[in-house]
């Protein structure tokens, strides 16, 4: 076999090779859907939309038809992988479905933020979209089964897989953290809203050519076709009997559907959560997130060593248990729960609730990628037949079911719903004045009104993670190569487990964890990176309301010297200051409480306190200033509801 990845900063940039298009995956799934139809933000995620704020597509169709086309997605799989598994050409067989796929899947990605129809033409635009997402979602699924098919090839061992899945852990919890908390304060301090921001990251995506130049086979390598290994040939109809008749993956996949219902719900409606049902803006967005991202990739290296003890199976279902108390706190720390003047109370329950969430993040990152690719290379091993992006394409067809049932149908459908305190009954609103809309159908005061989906949400991913808990009893206790090899021999008897080598190749257990240092590291940077971006944007606003403040110099200190960032905060918060009185915008904080920030967090970016009250303070004098230049009213938006209903 080839060893593609013989050095470690090939394996770290093999991980980072799915990082654009899982990205734009993630944001899609974030914010495409709410951009579209947004009657469950409310006012404070005005940019998470589209400009106009109306509803682009038939709200009570298109969730159906959207859910039906995510389901193709994950039925796709099945044909694809079994192509990339036995494609044969000179280049090899996982390359050139990477290849073919790369221009058609960026140019669906933005035909799919482009409804053509605009806001008065919803069945067009649902048509429209439908298509377009079809196309995407094939190629996407095309190229990145390819990819993760290569896996068991590039990969010799299972502390190298486990390495290189704890790289892509590591990159797709950078995914999250960029879309759930940079993206937000991007929106609010750019004035961007999504679909002119997803135009400008849509070349991320070209991070899928690195594998192009990684993986080793095709005939200059003589693997697998020429001289190479030579693999027994599975036909798709064995491939899929092999994959859906392995005990050892369908009890897997069982836990990971429950746990992939919920997830994919909360992913789907997070936004919504804390714009929506905590009221909370794109600052205080980012300060919830950073507490459930930033200690993702510590708790990866506490994963790893209480698996190393208590192994897969008890680790997993104390993350699931993890997931299914911290997601109630959007539930208790939401309006409907406190009202609208405790943001105080809402920050201890939201910021704890991260951090009990974060134990859980990484585990969900990570074991969707590690066990298909450990159970495909030990059964390659033991057999001589090598399908593993069967098993990712079985991996992606049960969770794609499901992910549409609950994200594509069911929250599209519910978070249309509202509730009033007081009265009983459920009314149906859309668009930008959804909670207006329903407000005036119960003939109450949209204070009393509250969107019964995002209610819901909390308790239907609870529910899904405490029942995948139970169900994981039927997992074996690891996956080690030893444990999948015993299981694969009660399958079938004439299996040789003295093929695995396990003394020599898997009993490495000095290389399945990385050093403690690391994974500190690696939280900095996931957890803080979007700091030193949200930095940029703020002194660079502060710079245009004051043209005195250096705000490159600014940042490059804050930045890098420590407690240099007392100067520059209390700087920006005089000039914002002024700024404030002259359009009488209201401010918060003082001189005194920069002071001791500053002197608590060194390093600026980190200082999430300080960067929300001035973050705070500029959105109230865009407000201002908007409210100025277009004569708004405090009634404008129930007009707007009036009209529309």
């Amino acid at each position: 076999m080839v060893n593609s990845l013989n050095k470690k900063w090939k394996e770290f940039l093999y991980g980072f090779s799915g990082f654009g298009p899982n990205f734009l995956m993630v944001l899609m799934g974030a914010y495409f859907t709410d951009a579209i139809n947004p009657s469950a933000l409310g006012e404070a995620g005005k940019y998470m939309r589209f400009a106009s704020g109306a509803c682009f597509i038939m709200p009570a169709v298109f969730p159906i038809l959207y859910a039906i086309a995510k389901a193709f997605d994950g039925i796709i799989d099945i044909p694809f992988a079994h192509i990339t598994d036995t494609l044969s050409t000179k280049w090899g067989r996982r390359r050139p479905a990477i290849l073919v796929c790369l221009l058609p899947m960026m140019l669906a990605y933005v035909m799919c933020w482009l409804p053509i129809g605009g806001a008065g033409h919803q069945a067009i635009n649902t048509a429209w979209i439908l298509v377009w997402a079809l196309i995407f979602f094939a190629t996407y699924t095309m190229g990145m089964i390819a990819y993760y098919g290569s896996l068991s090839t590039t990969c010799v061992n299972e502390p190298q897989r486990l390495r290189v899945s704890g790289y892509k852990s590591f990159f797709d919890t950078i995914s999250y953290c960029l879309v759930y908390a940079l993206v937000p304060l991007v929106l609010d301090g750019m004035n961007v809203y999504i679909n002119n921001f997803v135009y400008i990251c849509s070349p991320l995506m070209l991070t899928l050519v690195i594998p192009l130049f990684m993986i080793k086979e095709g005939a200059k390598y003589g693997y697998p076709e020429n001289e190479g290994l030579k693999e027994e040939k599975v036909t798709l109809g064995e491939s899929i009997r092999l994959t859906f008749k392995n005990k050892i993956f369908m009890r897997w996949q069982v836990v990971n559907c429950c746990t992939f219902f919920g997830l994919q719900m909360f992913l789907v409606s997070m936004n919504a959560l804390i714009t929506g049902g905590m009221g909370m803006d794109g600052a205080q967005m980012a300060i919830l997130n950073t507490c459930a991202f930033a200690p993702v990739p510590v708790m990866l290296y506490l994963f790893n060593k209480l698996k190393a003890k208590k192994g897969t199976r008890f680790t997993y279902q104390s993350c699931l248990i993890s997931f299914a108390v911290s997601i109630l706190s959007f539930f208790f720390a939401s309006t409907f729960m406190l009202g609208t003047n405790n943001v105080g109370i809402q920050y201890v329950i939201g910021c704890l609730g991260g951090v009990c969430g974060s134990w859980a993040i990484g585990a969900f990152f990570m074991m969707p990628y590690l066990v298909p690719a450990q159970i495909s290379s030990v059964e390659e091993k033991l057999t001589g037949k090598n399908h593993s992006a069967m098993y990712f394409a079985g991996n992606a067809v049960c969770t794609s079911i499901v992910s549409a049932i609950s994200g594509s149908l069911i929250y599209e459908l519910i978070k249309n719903l509202f509730i009033c305190k007081g009265t009983w009954g459920v009314k149906w609103a859309t668009g930008k004045y959804a909670l207006d809309i329903a407000a005036l159908k119960f003939g109450a005061d949209a204070s009393q009104v509250f969107n019964l989906g995002l209610l819901l949400v909390p308790f239907i991913v609870a529910i899904c993670c405490v029942l995948g808990a139970f169900l994981a009893r039927k997992m074996p206790k690891d996956y080690t190569a030893e444990c999948v090899g015993r299981e694969l021999k009660k399958l079938d008897p004439s299996v040789d487990l003295s093929k695995l080598e396990i003394s020599e190749e898997y009993n490495h257990k000095e290389e399945k964890g990385e050093i403690l240092f690391v994974q500190i590291g690696l939280s900095v940077l996931s957890g803080f990176i979007f700091g030193f971006v949200w930095l940029a944007f703020l002194f660079n606003s502060i710079k245009k309301i004051a043209k005195k403040f250096s705000s490159g110099l600014a940042w490059v200190c804050s930045c890098l010297i420590p407690f240099a960032s007392i100067i520059f905060t209390l700087k920006a918060f005089k000039a914002i200051k002024a700024k404030a009185n002259e359009v009488g915008a209201k401010t918060v904080g003082n001189p005194a409480l920069f002071i001791i920030f500053g002197i608590m967090f060194p390093i600026l970016p980190i200082n999430v306190v300080s960067l929300s009250l001035l973050q705070k303070n500029m959105n109230n004098i865009y407000k201002a200033e908007e409210n100025a230049e277009n004569g708004v009213e405090e009634t404008a938006s129930v007009e707007g509801a009036t009209e529309q209903a």
